[in-house]
């Protein structure tokens, strides 16, 4: 795996973290933008925010019980602190939300834009999996979210959230990450959550690396609560994972060795270590077993997604490629 160069000294980066955690913690931030930061860094300080976010929000009911309400309570799910009447009141908020129509007077709906609210709804619908709310979810979702996603005044930012949604209820509308290096903060911050999964290994390498390019060559005080947010998951995950030691390039540390996120590895493990080294992937996803079980990961055995899996899992763990097992065969006929 290649070496990720910490750019800059550590001094000047810890600066960087630290006007971050200003525009995080702003008082004047909307609730949503508290309750996204408190589920994305999950720290104790952030977790007993979002808590207290949640416990006023699941009190709301009828016109109160908002979109950007029933978000805050999509994040709670997500991060695993909502209780039974909590629970209770996500599911009849999300009922009133998908009853909704998305256009009115020929204009889109304010909350069709809105990237960090529909993120929320969607998590939390993951999380409480329930299967009928979830199909009205994803038919409610599907009527404006690949629009939304495609609106030239939607930031790359906020189309990385929009993937990340589509893709969490099992990517029916084949949304594309943006591969724009201004954003790979943003794929660094939701990889590090588990949501979305980089096509290989050195793409993630490449995107920590910018990430910290970023940090030091943009201002934080130019980025919003909730980009501020991203790009201060990014760095702690970064940091989290690469030796300690900040210095220039010929001096710099490597990456611990890569593991496997929490889907992938549960990919692997269904998989085996016998297939990976002796079937290509096209064989793999043949097996009904491993069918079953990327379907149950949201993974359309035969779409992209499934291929980079395996394909991540491959370099991960050091297993030869489809295309090296090909010609292995063919040098022993």
């Amino acid at each position: 795996m290649d070496a990720v160069t910490l750019p800059t000294s550590e001094f000047l980066l810890s600066d960087v973290r630290a006007a971050l955690q200003r525009g995080v913690t702003d008082p004047e931030r909307p609730e949503l933008s508290k309750a996204f930061a408190g589920w994305l860094l999950g720290n104790t300080e952030r977790e007993g925010e979002l808590a207290s976010l949640v416990s006023a929000a699941a009190e709301r009911e009828g016109a109160l019980q908002g979109f950007q309400t029933v978000a805050i309570l999509g994040f709670g799910a997500a991060a695993g602190i909502l209780g039974v009447e909590q629970i209770a009141a996500f599911k009849q908020g999300l009922r009133r939300q998908v009853g909704r129509e998305v256009v009115i007077d020929e204009v889109p709906a304010a909350f069709c834009s809105d990237a960090v609210g529909i993120l929320g709804i969607v998590l939390g619908t993951k999380a409480v999996g329930d299967t009928e709310l979830t199909a009205q979810v994803v038919k409610w979702i599907s009527r404006f979210l690949k629009k939304s996603c495609d609106s030239e005044r939607t930031a790359e930012w906020q189309r990385c959230l929009f993937f990340a949604a589509d893709l969490q209820l099992g990517g029916s509308l084949n949304l594309l990450l943006p591969k724009s290096r201004a954003v790979a903060d943003v794929r660094t911050a939701l990889f590090a959550k588990g949501i979305v999964e980089p096509c290989d290994a050195a793409q993630m390498d490449d995107d920590r690396q910018v990430t910290l390019t970023l940090a030091v060559r943009e201002l934080p005080g130019n980025l919003g609560c909730e980009r501020a947010a991203l790009r201060l998951a990014a760095i702690q995950s970064v940091i989290e994972t690469t030796s300690p030691v900040l210095a220039p390039k010929s001096n710099a540390r490597p990456l611990k060795q890569a593991s496997l996120s929490p889907r992938d590895a549960r990919v692997h493990n269904a998989v085996g270590e016998e297939r990976f080294r002796t079937l290509r992937n096209a064989e793999i996803l043949k097996e009904s077993d491993v069918k079953k079980v990327l379907q149950a990961e949201h993974l359309r055995p035969g779409s992209d997604a499934a291929k980079c899996c395996l394909d991540r899992i491959r370099q991960t763990k050091g297993y030869l490629l489809s295309s090296e097992i090909r010609k292995k065969r063919s040098k022993q006929q």
